[in-house]
């Protein structure tokens, strides 16, 4: 196979992703928002253009139709998804890094409580307004719309929070906990979806037999993975001094992946359990004895790699949006109102945290949905569950809620703010 088109194609994206992320610095928004952006911009501008691989991206289906002359198109788009699904498993990895099993067993009822409000409250608001607008959608379109709903970036939230220095705050340690809990959640709703989606059908007993798979490979992972994390790191830093803490979490991360997809769930479901079983910490081996040398933790080690596929996943998921969609009056009008119902429905989660922290600051650090939206979006367009217009509305929804989070943050914790600063 001629790798020509695609080498291509990569050189063009890697200098237009710095270019954007470039102007993201200068306009203090998160990166991934300008390479979602450009993944629009170029995909949309492609198809007007007419070139086959963009039009196969932006409709997969497309591929059957493609004449032999742009076979090279297929396969390039066929290599691109498969980076792009990388990308989306080293996101949830990376995300499941930024937690731990022992983290969560101590954040307690009320980010439990936080986060079980934070997935209910959206989803009743978004499906009132489904029946309201008389938006006819199958069952998985429902749970597919709960669980994009229902996602925090983890990520964000906790960027803006250590820059603002108030990581060390009750409030800070309900919403990290919470949005790790949040996404669990999703990610169950994430599995039901794509065994519906798998079958072609519905029924109880096909839910209940998914949500009982989901909650034993969780269980599993919660009691023997540690202990199969840990135990695997010291012997294969043993067998590979060198790249062993390389090395191993990523055989982690796709084992958990192809675990998780054998038994009918979604990859990144395991991808995210192989990131929580995964101490991020430094590994003897790889450090010198002087005192000032940094740690080498496992977060570090693979940030190349994910610097790398991450983007293509955005660009990715920005490529198959239609620009003809998000213009149209009807998926504005679903795009704002959607927007409403996920900000609302976080800031009611946020009641749930108590008397003990303030509720406003942990409301609206649940806002955010981020990169861990965007996952959510790109799975739920693989499976076909959404519709063009839906898919277009809901990246709208994601854009706004991720765009607005941090200024509203730094206001929420405006004299709140201490020295102390601690990780997340």
């Amino acid at each position: 196979m001629n790798l020509s088109p695609l080498l291509l194609l990569l050189t063009v994206l890697l200098l237009a992703i710095m270019s954007m992320r470039w102007v993201s610095d200068r306009l203090d928004q998160p990166s991934v928002l300008g390479e979602l952006l450009l993944g629009v911009a170029i995909g949309n501008v492609g198809v007007w253009l007419g070139y086959p691989f963009f039009e196969i991206v932006m409709n997969p289906a497309a591929a059957a139709a493609t004449p032999e002359s742009s076979e090279a198109a297929s396969h390039t788009a066929t290599i691109f998804h498969a980076l792009a699904e990388l990308g989306a498993i080293l996101l949830l990895f990376s995300a499941g890094l930024e937690s731990s099993v022992t983290r969560m067993k101590q954040v307690g009822g009320q980010a439990m409580s936080v986060a079980a409000v934070g997935v209910i409250a959206p989803f009743a608001l978004a499906y009132i307004t489904c029946i309201v607008l008389h938006e006819q959608m199958s069952i998985a379109g429902h749970l597919f719309l709960a669980a994009t709903l229902s996602a925090t970036s983890v990520g964000i939230t906790a960027s803006v929070l250590k820059d603002l220095r108030v990581l060390g705050r009750r409030e800070s340690e309900v919403i990290l906990g919470a949005a790790v809990i949040d996404d669990v959640l999703g990610l169950v709703l994430l599995a039901v979806v794509s065994r519906i989606a798998a079958t072609a059908g519905f029924s109880i007993w096909q839910i209940a037999a998914t949500l009982g798979t989901a909650i034993l490979f969780v269980g599993a992972v919660i009691l023997l993975g540690e202990r199969i994390a840990a135990r695997g790191t010291s012997l294969f830093r043993k067998l590979d001094r060198s790249n062993g803490l390389f090395l191993f979490p990523l055989a982690l991360a796709f084992g958990f992946a192809w675990l998780a997809e054998s038994i009918g769930l979604a990859a990144i479901v395991g991808a995210f359990a192989a990131g929580l079983v995964l101490t991020d910490q430094m590994t003897p081996a790889t450090t010198t004895s002087t005192d000032d040398e940094p740690t080498t933790t496992v977060s570090h080690l693979l940030a190349p790699l994910e610097r790398f596929l991450a983007p293509i996943f955005f660009l990715y998921v920005g490529m198959q949006v239609n620009v003809s969609y998000v213009l149209d009056a009807r998926t504005l009008a679903l795009a704002l109102l959607f927007t409403v119902c996920a900000i609302i429905g976080k800031l009611v989660a946020g009641l749930a945290a108590g008397r003990c922290a303030d509720r406003l600051a942990v409301g609206i650090g649940m806002v955010p949905r981020g990169e861990v939206g965007l996952v959510f979006l790109g799975v739920g367009r693989g499976l076909g569950v959404v519709s063009d217009s839906l898919f277009a509305a809901l990246l709208v929804v994601v854009f706004a809620t991720t765009v607005i989070t941090p200024p509203l943050l730094k206001w929420a914790f405006r004299d709140q703010r201490t020295s102390q600063t601690t990780t997340p």
